[in-house]
Protein backbone atom coordinates (compact mmCIF):
# COMPACT_ATOMS: atom_id res chain seq x y z
CA UNK A 1 0.00 0.00 0.00
CA UNK A 2 1.44 3.57 -0.47
CA UNK A 3 1.37 6.17 2.26
CA UNK A 4 -1.72 7.60 1.28
CA UNK A 5 -3.72 4.37 1.27
CA UNK A 6 -2.48 3.13 4.44
CA UNK A 7 -4.16 6.70 5.74
CA UNK A 8 -7.16 6.18 3.60
CA UNK A 9 -7.24 3.07 5.69
CA UNK A 10 -6.90 4.01 9.12
CA UNK A 11 -9.00 6.70 8.44
CA UNK A 12 -11.71 4.41 7.46
CA UNK A 13 -10.85 2.23 10.49
CA UNK A 14 -11.38 4.58 13.03
CA UNK A 15 -14.22 5.55 11.64
CA UNK A 16 -15.84 1.98 11.79
CA UNK A 17 -14.49 2.44 15.63
CA UNK A 18 -16.30 5.42 16.59
CA UNK A 19 -19.34 4.92 14.41
CA UNK A 20 -20.06 0.63 15.72
CA UNK A 21 -19.99 -0.55 12.14
CA UNK A 22 -17.68 -2.89 12.65
CA UNK A 23 -19.29 -5.42 14.63
CA UNK A 24 -15.66 -7.28 15.18
CA UNK A 25 -14.20 -3.98 17.02
CA UNK A 26 -17.44 -3.46 19.10
CA UNK A 27 -15.02 -5.33 21.97
CA UNK A 28 -11.86 -2.88 21.71
CA UNK A 29 -10.96 -0.70 24.24
CA UNK A 30 -11.10 2.84 24.47
CA UNK A 31 -7.24 3.19 24.43
CA UNK A 32 -7.18 0.85 21.44
CA UNK A 33 -9.59 3.65 19.14
CA UNK A 34 -7.24 6.32 21.24
CA UNK A 35 -4.21 4.29 20.02
CA UNK A 36 -4.94 4.04 16.18
CA UNK A 37 -6.34 8.34 16.53
CA UNK A 38 -3.17 9.12 17.95
CA UNK A 39 -1.83 7.04 14.67
CA UNK A 40 -3.93 8.97 12.47
CA UNK A 41 -2.89 12.11 13.58
CA UNK A 42 0.53 11.58 13.44
CA UNK A 43 0.42 10.43 9.24
CA UNK A 44 -1.97 13.81 8.84
CA UNK A 45 0.94 15.77 10.80
CA UNK A 46 3.49 14.41 8.21
CA UNK A 47 1.60 14.95 5.55
CA UNK A 48 0.80 18.75 6.61
CA UNK A 49 4.82 18.62 6.93
CA UNK A 50 5.59 17.58 3.44
CA UNK A 51 3.11 20.06 2.14
CA UNK A 52 4.71 22.61 3.73
CA UNK A 53 7.77 21.71 3.01
CA UNK A 54 6.97 21.32 -0.89
CA UNK A 55 5.33 24.42 -0.70
CA UNK A 56 8.12 26.79 0.29
CA UNK A 57 10.14 24.96 -2.54
CA UNK A 58 8.12 25.41 -4.76
CA UNK A 59 7.49 29.31 -3.82
CA UNK A 60 11.62 30.01 -3.79
CA UNK A 61 11.75 28.19 -7.13
CA UNK A 62 8.91 30.85 -8.03
CA UNK A 63 10.71 33.79 -6.77
CA UNK A 64 14.00 32.45 -8.68
CA UNK A 65 11.63 32.10 -12.01
CA UNK A 66 10.25 35.80 -11.57
CA UNK A 67 13.59 37.17 -10.78
CA UNK A 68 14.79 35.59 -13.95
CA UNK A 69 11.70 36.93 -16.17
CA UNK A 70 12.73 40.76 -15.08
CA UNK A 71 16.19 40.02 -16.28
CA UNK A 72 14.95 38.50 -19.71
CA UNK A 73 12.50 41.68 -20.03
CA UNK A 74 15.77 44.29 -19.17
CA UNK A 75 17.77 41.81 -21.86
CA UNK A 76 15.15 42.52 -24.33
CA UNK A 77 14.90 45.95 -23.61
CA UNK A 78 18.30 46.60 -24.09
CA UNK A 79 18.35 44.40 -27.46
CA UNK A 80 15.44 46.71 -29.11
CA UNK A 81 18.08 49.56 -28.28
CA UNK A 82 20.57 48.35 -29.79
CA UNK A 83 18.62 47.19 -32.58
CA UNK A 84 17.43 50.63 -33.22
CA UNK A 85 20.92 51.86 -32.38
CA UNK A 86 22.32 49.67 -35.05
CA UNK A 87 19.11 50.58 -37.60
CA UNK A 88 20.20 54.58 -37.43
CA UNK A 89 23.81 53.82 -37.73
CA UNK A 90 23.66 52.15 -40.97
CA UNK A 91 21.11 54.39 -42.14
CA UNK A 92 23.59 57.11 -41.21
CA UNK A 93 26.38 55.61 -42.52
CA UNK A 94 23.94 55.10 -46.38
CA UNK A 95 23.70 58.88 -45.89
CA UNK A 96 27.26 59.15 -45.86
CA UNK A 97 27.67 56.96 -48.56
CA UNK A 98 25.61 58.41 -51.12
CA UNK A 99 26.70 62.24 -49.87
CA UNK A 100 30.75 61.15 -50.72
CA UNK A 101 29.44 59.33 -53.76
CA UNK A 102 27.62 62.66 -54.94
CA UNK A 103 30.94 64.88 -53.90
CA UNK A 104 33.36 62.14 -55.76
CA UNK A 105 31.40 62.66 -58.92
CA UNK A 106 32.35 66.52 -58.68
Amino acid sequence: MSGVEDISSNVHRLVELTSGMNASTATDSMSTVLDKCTVVLEELRTIQILSETHSEGLSDQLKHLENSIQEMESLFGRIDQLNDFVQKAKSDLDKLEKLYNVVDRQ
